[in-house]
């Protein structure tokens, strides 16, 4: 699966990488803010968008809306923390694949990668 990765963090856009490689993804593109996503989606055709529920000055739902009309055969992963469960729903409800909650494990982002799209959540149990 090629996968598109957005985090406003550099570690964790590293670590999710990392992770999504190791488990057979590759990343096509990496960014640090929402803005690049719609010319790396056209660019880059990724399978996969995995992008930080909390970047800055974006309101998620209205993008994922946007991203969901304008490739709606792209697997949408929303990171989230734990006690994010408004943040969640509203992914959820604006057309995100699934939520992957911190902390997570790496068996954790490659099912979260490979399940077929349902709002099933993806968390640590540990």
């Amino acid at each position: 699966m090629r996968v598109l990765v957005v985090d406003d963090a550099a570690v964790s856009r590293a670590a999710f990488a990392l992770v999504a490689v190791g488990a057979g993804h590759i990343v096509v593109a990496e960014a640090a803010e929402a803005g690049p996503v719609p010319a790396l989606l056209e660019s880059h055709e990724p399978d996969a968008l995995v992008i930080d529920g909390r970047l800055e000055g974006v309101l998620m739902p209205e993008l994922i809306a946007r991203v969901r009309a304008a490739h709606p055969a792209l697997r949408i992963v929303v990171v989230a923390a734990l006690d994010e469960s408004a943040l969640v729903r509203a992914a959820l409800d604006a057309g995100a694949s699934c939520a992957l909650l911190r902390p997570f494990l790496p068996s954790h982002v490659a099912a979260a990668l490979a399940t077929p799209n349902n709002p099933a959540l993806r968390q640590s149990s540990g």
